[in-house]
């Protein structure tokens, strides 16, 4: 194992990562272009950037709706005092899920 390891060389692993199939599964790994404008809030099922409904991992890795100036401002105010929020801006901020 160790002897094949050494065989392959610097030269060889950087024409393996220039090829476009590399690229494209590198970049699908790394999909942050692929979620948009959202935050990512969490790790994920298996530590990937997407948004799965389900019953057994409740806790998606980014948020349901993309980032707008409204919810850029709800989150300003969600740092402050919740007793401040109105119901329907507390509701709203739970909004990170589909409901």
């Amino acid at each position: 194992m160790a002897g094949l390891i050494s065989a392959i060389t610097k030269r060889q692993i950087l024409q393996m990562l220039r090829d476009p199939m590399m690229m494209r599964h590198v970049a699908a790994f790394h999909g942050r272009a692929r979620i948009g404008n959202r935050d990512v809030v969490g790790f994920g099922i298996n530590g990937e950037y997407t948004y799965i409904d389900r019953v057994d991992y409740p806790m998606p890795a980014i948020r349901f709706r993309e980032n707008s100036a409204e919810s850029k401002a709800l989150r300003e105010k969600e740092k402050g005092d919740w007793k401040k929020l109105t119901l329907d801006e507390k509701k709203l901020c739970t909004g990170t899920v589909s409901v």
